[in-house]
């Protein structure tokens, strides 16, 4: 991990990451490194709901969607990529789903910049979960790690490793409004002097008291969140809180927390002795993206493209390819073949000449003999070429027959799916005879159908169904979903 190198996006600005080190990277780097980006909290639409720990994958994803739809906000005429993180809650045989969706829009407006030069963003995650990358060089126990930046600060919740909230706090810039302090002053009061009283002269001590107000108050939302998970997830408590603040701490942190019930919590600073305060925050950020995940929250709409080669263009044109060396060689074969006769006429026809001259007797049977070979011959050439045609014509065949009845099973399969569940399609495109593409329509009350479907298709032997956008219409009566399915 350390030797490999990736492009860490911040908004509009790209760098390079490698053990440690953040540079300014090349074209070429951004077009070929692997990338990861954080994107703001104010961005994403969240929601939490509770389902049961019984459903598949495919059947979590679809109840995930609708819900998300139906119940978190999302405007059905924009899209939208959709993912969530499973959360096991104590002593229930539930799962609790937290869900994130991140408008289309929204993206192509924050990422226009890096997107010029890199074109592609494998991997766009929320800065809460970061944090994950720390262990297990940390102890896993029950941490609270606070990010405060300039535009950007959130607590996140770790139960023995594993994230299990988040909550937003107000940012640097924020505070410092309130308080009436500039960011450079507000960060140097916080590093230097903290929360003790006894470091503020009477001159500071109304900016100590509207300080320790506005801190308050966030440690008080953090709490709340504590607290609120201790049922859920048989929280007992917090042991730490990690600061990412520039690696510094703030000095009289603990006795906040002391004041909302949190004790003997051991505040500490994180820190990288190889990068600047500035870049902490993006060095950390970055050592995420490197960690090996078995599977990640990814709310990326920006995929990068497979190789043309292991695309079904890509593949056609080989197939293509290899037929045409096939005529190529074949043509190469029949053209040594004539040269080859040709070669042998002549050696006969000087032999001939030679027969002539030794004995004039023979000479009239020699040139019917001639004759009648050069015949058999210019024959047996046509033949050839007529045998060769016809064998690449039978192997195009078929080819074309094959991928026919391979497209024509493809639409049977789907049409016997939807008669079966007596589904409508508005819409049924096929893709060659990988890839079918359907807009389904459901009444509102046969919804569930559509999974069935989708099931059904699985059971089928296709490698993929999936649904790329579910909508509700006719005055919330009939759904309209676009399904994908993949051979």
């Amino acid at each position: 991990m350390e030797n490999q190198k990736i492009l860490f996006i911040e908004h509009d600005r790209i760098r390079t990451y490698q053990a440690g080190v953040l540079s300014e990277g090349s074209s070429r780097e951004f077009k070929e490194l692997p990338s990861g980006a954080i994107v703001p909290l104010s961005l994403l639409n969240t929601h939490t709901i509770k389902l049961s720990d019984r459903l598949s994958d495919d059947e979590l994803r679809i109840q995930v969607e609708i819900r998300m739809f139906e119940e978190g906000n999302l405007n059905s005429d924009e899209e939208y990529t959709i993912d969530f993180i499973r959360h096991r809650i104590a002593a229930d045989e539930s799962i609790l789903v937290e869900v994130f969706a991140l408008s289309h829009t929204k993206a192509n407006e924050y990422f226009a910049d890096s997107l010029s030069k890199c074109g592609a963003i494998d991997q766009i995650t929320p800065g809460f979960m970061i944090y994950h990358s720390l262990y297990p060089l940390l102890s896993a126990k029950n941490d609270l790690f606070i990010y405060w930046g300039d535009e950007e600060a959130y607590a996140a919740i770790y139960q023995e490793g594993r994230y299990i909230a988040h909550r937003s706090i107000e940012t640097l810039a924020s505070i410092a409004v309130e308080t009436g302090l500039d960011l450079p002053k507000l960060k140097s009061f916080l590093h230097s002097k903290g929360l003790i009283e006894e470091n503020y002269s009477p001159e500071e001590l109304n900016k100590y008291i509207l300080l320790q107000e506005r801190i308050a108050k966030n440690i008080e939302r953090i709490v709340h969140t504590i607290n609120h998970k201790r049922g859920l997830f048989g929280l007992s408590g917090v042991d730490n809180c990690y600061l990412d603040f520039e690696g510094e701490s703030i000095p009289g942190l603990e006795s906040i927390f002391n004041a909302y019930g949190v004790n003997d919590i051991r505040v500490s600073a994180l820190k990288r002795e190889e990068c600047s305060p500035a870049d902490l925050h993006d060095v950390l950020c970055s050592d995420y993206f490197l960690t090996p995940k078995e599977k990640t929250l990814n709310l990326s709409p920006y995929p990068r493209k497979a190789p043309w080669y292991n695309r079904e263009s890509g593949k056609f044109l080989g197939l293509i390819g290899g037929a045409l060396l096939i005529v190529l060689l074949s043509s190469l074969y029949i053209g040594w073949m004539i040269s080859s006769e040709e070669t042998r006429q002549n050696e006969l026809t000087a032999r001939l000449e030679t027969l002539k001259k030794e004995t004039s007797q023979l000479s009239a049977t020699l040139k019917q003999n001639n004759a009648r070979l050069h015949e058999q011959q210019t024959k047996s050439k046509a033949i050839q070429e007529e045998i060769a045609l016809y064998h690449t014509a039978e192997e195009t065949a078929a080819l074309i027959h094959d991928m026919h009845a391979a497209r024509q099973q493809f639409l049977l399969d789907t049409t016997s799916e939807l008669g079966h569940y007596r589904l409508g399609a508005m819409l049924m495109e096929q893709n060659g005879s990988k890839e079918m593409s359907l807009l389904v329509v459901s009444d509102y009350r046969k919804r569930d159908d559509i999974a069935k479907l989708m099931s059904g298709l699985y059971a089928r032997g296709y490698q993929n169904v999936e649904t790329h956008e579910i909508r509700l219409d006719n005055n919330n009566t009939t759904y309209n979903s676009l399904v994908k399915v993949t051979r």
